[in-house]
């Protein structure tokens, strides 16, 4: 029996985590005051979710960050990829995130990461997760070790550091579980 994964708003200390329903993804696609790093992931988003012959929406929302204390919105942050859909395999859940530039600095992003990762490490057939970041990007690469992830690998060509968070439970997919 499938599990359909739900839409849900994850909380943490100062922060609402919630996902955009399809409708409102899709608006947003087409809405001129997303910014344009937002409007990237969402139409890369769109892309591999259009390519998921099972639809796994939930894994491909964007969810956008608000403070508890105001209800401003601060950034926003994906799941680039279902596990099933990993493009090596093995389970590995891809995210992403943006902080608006004025809420940098502040520790929300860290603690939006380690709710996201703690969400999919629960899920089934998640082995751990991954995340590329820009040469260049010392804060992001910070948020990642913040949250327990390691620098596995660089891309010299395409300025990519490589970043993983493999909990020491967790054993790889077998076969039968790539494949469904």
């Amino acid at each position: 029996m499938k599990r359909e994964i739900p839409l849900v708003t994850l909380e943490t200390k100062r922060l609402r985590i919630v996902p955009m329903t399809y409708d409102a993804f899709l608006h947003a696609l087409h809405d001129d005051t997303v910014s344009v790093e937002d409007k990237e992931a969402m139409e890369e988003l769109y892309e591999r979710m259009r390519h998921d012959r099972k639809k796994r929406f939930a894994w491909y929302t964007n969810r956008l960050l608000y403070r508890k204390e105001d209800g401003v919105c601060i950034g926003s942050i994906s799941y680039m990829n279902s596990p099933q859909k990993d493009p090596d395999h093995l389970g590995l859940v891809e995210i992403g995130y943006n902080t608006q530039k004025e809420f940098r600095g502040q520790g929300y992003m860290t603690e939006a990461v380690d709710a996201m990762c703690d969400w999919a490490l629960a899920q089934p057939k998640v082995y751990g997760m991954i995340a590329g970041v820009r040469d260049g990007n010392p804060a992001s690469s910070r948020v990642l070790e913040k949250c327990g992830f390691v620098m596995t690998d660089h891309s010299e060509r395409l300025a990519l550091q490589v970043w993983k968070k493999l909990p020491g439970d967790r054993k790889p997919l077998s076969l039968w579980d790539r494949i469904l």
